[in-house]
């Protein structure tokens, strides 16, 4: 298979540890047989397009909770929502149609690859009662996740796979993305990886050992 790693799609600011167990893990498809190539740059950071649809659908689904109940809503989701019905139709289309763009710009580049291979998130997992990572505090709680929401506007299958502890012992994981209803492609290259790199968290038995 063609795969292409690419540690920050042009854009995402990863940490030293993630980025280094990311691209370790990556290299792993060498070992499938497949040639890995890196690939700096796959696109422009679509986080707009991602708030519009992300504040058109969340804010029309709770707008009454947002006027009359507010206190409801979990603060931080409120907080990024408080714009969301000032959106006007204009605006919203717009933004529509730069994401028909980004679609088809993703479905050009899995003309030339398979998978695409990239971290899961920027950080590795971070205190419960944070809304943003430390590290990227200029983020809100919807769009600090540099590397997922742009699936979720192209509609590209997608899988997380365990790919690392850091050195305080916290997850970190591997991304794997596949061209439009490629998901047995996606699958298929989670399941060998994760054959060739059972993965193990302190006290806890691997998966296979798990099935003994």
């Amino acid at each position: 298979m063609r795969v292409a790693w690419s540690p920050t799609l042009g854009y995402a600011r990863p940490t030293r540890e993630v980025l280094e167990l990311a691209e370790g893990a990556a290299r792993t498809f060498e070992s499938f047989g497949c040639e890995v190539e890196i690939v700096e740059e796959v696109m422009d950071d679509p986080v707009e397009l991602w708030r519009a649809e992300f504040f058109a659908s969340a804010g029309t689904r709770l707008r009454d909770a947002l006027r009359d109940s507010p206190e409801l809503l979990d603060p931080a989701v409120a907080e990024v929502l408080e714009g969301a019905l000032d959106l006007g139709l204009d605006d919203y289309y717009s933004k529509v149609f730069e994401r028909y763009a980004l679609r088809e710009k993703v479905r050009r580049f899995f003309e030339d690859y398979d998978l695409l291979l990239t971290p899961t998130l920027p950080v590795a997992a971070f205190d419960a009662d944070r809304n943003v990572p430390p590290e990227l505090p200029h983020r809100s709680v919807v769009d600090w996740v540099y590397y997922t929401y742009p699936f979720n506007l192209t509609g590209n299958p997608a899988a997380s796979v365990p790919c690392g502890l850091t050195e305080d012992g916290l997850p970190v994981g591997l991304q794997i993305v596949a061209g439009g209803h490629r998901e047995t492609d996606v699958l298929r290259a989670a399941a060998a990886f994760e054959a060739a790199r059972p993965w193990t968290y302190p006290g806890r038995a691997s998966p296979a050992e798990d099935r003994k």
